[in-house]
């Protein structure tokens, strides 16, 4: 049998509650626990994974939840320079009820699933949780302090609009702070927003600019012809076509890169030194080599190249011709 721990706010805490939720410009002076200790808290990045297990939550959820609730688990990592990031890796959906007057968590449904989690990630922790919506509220404050007191950390709240309610997933990230004069009816919670980016790698960056190139399909009007033999209207490209896409955009940001030191040069764009500093080093990273010299190596590649297609097609070719004898025999 689960159990289900009631989180409430008399009338008066809520209203407090709801009237000192706000957000805040500069970035918190809040402290997440990490590996014993108290170190700062000022980022946090989210693996894409963990965006696309939220909007499935969301898309499978029953017709009376108006949002869907889960934990969030990954890392902290702390650079020696005084900023530490949170990195949410993953995450799993939770047992949450809520009303205007209380909400109740699965507390056994989470430690089961936290411990089915930790023997696959044994180096991640419960970070944080998730909502979709577009704003916080009352109910999200005792969860926040839910979890706050049940994980030896300052949880991070991850508030994602799956309804895409401005035309594009919002995304925002917050942690918590105490507003008003602590221990007494006029304390609160102020939740102040983080940083918040996606991190990945050059795998899924591709993935997911394939998956964005299909967005004009969502647009079609209703008597768009249907192709034929069931084909899909928007394929994986080829190598050739890969290449040419990238090199592409490679010279739209060359181009723009120019557009931008002609204007600094003429004065019409300011100067940022740190931009400047940035494109000296790229500059000075690419190896001198004259053009001759360059085309030499590129045609000794490619000889090389051919050569290897050659050997695989001659070595293709002749383990044919061996499987169909071996067939005669």
């Amino acid at each position: 049998m689960s159990s289900f721990l009631a989180l409430s706010l008399g009338p008066s805490q809520q209203q407090q509650q709801q009237q000192q939720h706000s957000s805040a410009s500069a970035a918190p002076s809040t402290y997440a626990h990490g590996y014993g200790s108290l170190v700062p808290f000022s980022t946090a990045s989210i693996d894409p994974s963990v965006y696309f297990a939220i909007l499935s939550h969301s898309l499978r959820r029953p017709d009376e939840l108006a949002r869907v609730m889960g934990a969030l688990l990954g890392t902290v990592i702390d650079d020696g320079g005084g900023d530490v990031e949170v990195d949410v890796r993953s995450c799993f959906p939770l047992s949450i009820t809520e009303n205007d007057e209380e909400v109740s968590v699965d507390s056994e449904h989470l430690t089961q699933m936290l411990h089915l989690h930790l023997q696959a990630n044994p180096k991640e922790t419960i970070v944080g949780w998730y909502s979709t919506g577009d704003k916080v509220d009352a109910n999200s404050a005792l969860i926040h302090e839910y979890f706050a007191s049940e994980f030896p950390i300052v949880p991070l709240h991850l508030l994602v609009d799956a309804e895409l309610k401005d035309g594009r997933m919002a995304v925002k990230a917050f942690v918590t702070s105490e507003a008003g004069v602590p221990s007494s009816e006029f304390a609160g919670t102020m939740f102040l927003p983080v940083p918040c980016s996606v991190k990945m790698n050059d795998a899924e960056r591709s993935a997911l600019d394939l998956i964005s190139s299909a967005d004009g399909l969502f647009n079609l009007p209703s008597d768009a012809p249907v192709p034929e033999n069931g084909a899909s209207i928007t394929g994986v490209l080829s190598d050739m076509d890969s290449l040419s896409k990238a090199i592409m955009a490679i010279q739209g940001m060359v181009e723009n890169l120019q557009d931008w030191v002609a204007g600094v040069k003429s004065g019409d764009i300011p100067a940022n030194d740190a931009i400047g500093r940035y494109l000296l080093d790229t500059v000075m990273s690419v190896p001198l080599i004259s053009s001759s010299d360059f085309d030499k190596m590129f045609n000794n590649h490619m000889q090389d190249l051919l050569m290897v297609v050659y050997l695989s097609n001659l070595t293709r070719t002749q383990l044919a011709i061996a499987q169909r004898l071996q067939n005669l025999v």
